[in-house]
């Protein structure tokens, strides 16, 4: 569902292209509030929402991939630097990073550069994930914290982090992969889990996620 990049090599554009992988059950405007001052401080030429299919270090969401993948696609459609990339829900079975990364690498070639964005959260869970060390060999990470937090890493991450820590943010913009740079962002005070627990409460989800999303949730009676 996501765009080529066939316009930007007519035009011999540096592609950036940044990725935010998540379960989305729902999206809302904590994801989207991130995704857009992200898109905005590095320059990415696009953000890339991807939708797992079944995520490997979380239980099960409670609606179906196809629902979760529509109201990702509703939410983005009237940000044009935000796209929707549906290839874990296609791919099905569980979703690994690393297998999303090397396609987009094959995709969009040895020099376009490639960003994958985290929460902290994640990334002091990075050692747990599949094929975690060859992360770096396909993409940069940003990883994005609350200010203030310093968290202390594993002795396996902190070696990655002092080999590969990028001096500026201007390095995921002129290499293709290998670099970390961490970025405090002030985050909304939403989660999907909020959403789901007032929809099974039967109260307001108003102003959380976006118009179209809300009726999608109300049409399809979903988290009830």
């Amino acid at each position: 569902m996501a765009e080529s990049n066939n316009e930007h090599e007519k035009t011999n554009e540096k592609v950036s292209v940044a990725i935010m992988g998540g379960t989305f059950d729902p999206i809302h405007n904590g994801h989207l509030r991130i995704a857009v001052d992200i898109v905005d401080r590095f320059h990415f030429t696009e953000l890339r929402l991807v939708p797992c299919f079944i995520p490997v270090h979380k239980s099960h969401p409670s609606i179906t991939a196809k629902q979760r993948l529509d109201m990702v696609s509703l939410a983005v459609s009237q940000h044009s630097g935000l796209l929707v990339d549906d290839r874990e829900i296609k791919r099905t079975g569980r979703s690994y990073s690393i297998d999303t990364l090397i396609e987009l690498r094959q995709e969009l070639g040895p020099d376009a550069c490639i960003t994958m964005v985290m929460g902290m959260d994640s990334f002091i869970s990075l050692p747990s994930w599949h094929k975690w060390q060859s992360i770096l060999n396909y993409a940069h990470i940003l990883v994005v914290s609350r200010p203030g937090w310093h968290p202390e890493f594993t002795l396996d991450l902190q070696d990655l982090i002092e080999k590969s820590r990028a001096k500026t943010a201007a390095e995921l913009q002129s290499a293709p992969a290998g670099k970390i740079h961490m970025e405090a962002l002030t985050e909304l005070g939403i989660s999907s889990s909020m959403i789901r627990t007032l929809c099974e409460q039967n109260k307001s989800i108003a102003y959380l996620l976006p118009e179209s999303v809300h009726a999608y949730i109300n049409q399809h009676t979903l988290y009830q």
